[in-house]
């Protein structure tokens, strides 16, 4: 990804594209007994009491003299003792060893879910308007106001938590249409619509470039969040490659300044202007930059009526 991509920050709106991977080698953590989980329970002393059980909706399981041992939730190993200790009172040290016949991960169901049609293992998601994104099996992450690095971080750190075996990877896919606004010295001020990833460079070029009067080194990026806090990024755009690395937010303004030099000129313009003006005449004036400018400016004064 470009610097300026990976730099930029999302907004409510973009599409990001959260693609997953599932790694099966990831040991994982100790198994906990679900609903529907199928299961032997062995009575070493006591064959009579073995039995074959399958843990009911509601998480509980029904042995011999015993209903309702709740076991969802518990490891096997967990489940083993407390059938044991729900047996003291009519068995003498019992021996209990559950062993799984049928169950399945938080991964088992992950992979099947991400094996469906409307899912898939890549997934193209619009940020919604509380500047989250809403994926299986993890609560709502924050994705507005972060670059898709930051997200990736935060999805990753959620499905660790939930699901030791999937890892994640996010890349900005488009961007909500918006305008930007381009002021100052540039030939062609004003808005400029952004239908995609839009560098600094490309917004000034969509403006018909910079003026040989702009002060480069002090361009402008001015934006509002959600929250309609401003903030503002001044960038020196002489600096090789810097523009083509800076992605413009929707939305946002870019302003040139004049630079010193055009800026002092157009106050000598205006005083000059003033002094004709009061004098009853008008004027032209011609500032021409460069090399040769002591000998190039020219001025023309005309009587006024």
């Amino acid at each position: 990804m470009r610097l300026g991509l990976a730099n930029y920050r999302l907004n409510v709106g973009d599409n990001v594209e959260v693609s997953f991977l599932i790694d099966s080698s990831v040991v994982q953590p100790t198994y906990r007994l679900n609903p529907n989980d199928e299961f032997d329970v062995d009575f070493r002393t006591h064959p009579e009491y073995n039995r074959t059980v399958i843990v009911r909706p509601d998480g509980r399981i029904s042995l011999p003299g015993k209903n309702g041992i709740k076991v969802a939730g518990l490891s096997p190993e967990a489940a083993a003792a407390l059938i044991k200790s729900t047996y003291d009172d009519v068995l003498i040290d019992p021996v209990v060893t559950v062993m799984l016949r049928r169950f399945r991960t938080v991964t088992d169901d992950f992979r099947d879910l991400t094996q469906r049609a409307d899912m898939g293992r890549v997934k193209v998601l619009a940020i919604e308007p509380d500047g989250k994104i809403n994926l299986p099996m993890v609560p709502a992450v924050q994705a507005a106001g972060r670059t898709v690095h930051e997200v990736a971080g935060s999805l990753n750190a959620a499905y660790k938590h939930q699901l030791a075996s999937v890892t994640t990877s996010v890349r900005l896919a488009s961007l909500v249409p918006a305008n930007t606004m381009v002021f100052g010295e540039v030939r062609a001020p004003g808005p400029v619509s952004l239908q995609g990833p839009r560098t600094l460079a490309q917004v000034l070029g969509s403006a018909g470039g910079v003026l040989p009067t702009a002060a480069g080194e002090a361009v402008r990026i001015i934006r509002f969040d959600a929250e309609a806090a401003g903030s503002v990024r001044i960038v020196d755009i002489s600096q090789p490659g810097l523009a083509d690395s800076i992605v413009v937010p929707p939305n946002a303004t870019v302003y040139v300044p004049p630079s010193l030099l055009a800026k002092t000129a157009r106050a000598v313009d205006l005083v000059v202007r003033q002094i004709l003006l009061f004098n009853g005449t008008g004027f032209g004036v011609n500032y021409i930059t460069g090399p040769s400018a002591s000998t190039s400016n020219t001025a023309t004064v005309r009587s006024g009526t």
